[in-house]
């Protein structure tokens, strides 16, 4: 029988929960003998409201943010090799959940996987969260949120 799920994406943005989430997908796709694509999103919004407090050059924000997203990838990509599990990286810019979505159909996903600190108060009802709405537009690509 062949498995389910091939291809998991996981998307990472160096919390810790977003790590303990791909830490159980590399498990999960050890386990399936499937391939991880590890996603960091650069998001747009918070560049714009940095550059806005900092007054720092947009390029030299931009790139210090691509080296902290590789860092985070690179990461995820050295325990997946550690486990055998075949992995690629993606680092986008963009709205986080927007990009996550594309990617999955871009890639033809199987399975997203990703983490969640189960965040409350003012600023969760306000914008509401990534991992919420990966869930809402997800269209058809199974999530699996794995909380911390």
């Amino acid at each position: 029988m062949e498995p389910i799920f091939k291809k998991i994406l996981v998307p990472i943005d160096g919390s810790d929960a977003s790590l303990h989430a791909a830490k159980k997908a590399i498990h999960l796709a050890q386990n399936l003998d499937a391939k991880i694509i590890v996603m960091h999103v650069i998001n747009k919004f918070e560049i714009r409201k940095y550059l806005e407090v900092s007054h720092e050059d947009e390029e030299k924000v931009k790139k210090e943010l691509q080296e902290y997203g590789f860092r985070y990838l690179g990461h995820v990509k050295d325990l997946a090799k550690t486990s055998e599990v075949p992995v690629e990286m993606i680092l986008a810019e963009g709205i986080p959940a927007e990009e996550i979505i594309n990617s999955s159909k871009k890639e033809h996903i199987d399975l997203i996987v990703i983490g969640s600190s189960g965040g409350t108060g003012f600023r969760r009802r306000l914008l509401g969260s990534t991992t919420d709405r990966v869930i809402r537009w997800s269209e058809g690509v199974p999530v699996l949120v794995i909380t911390y």
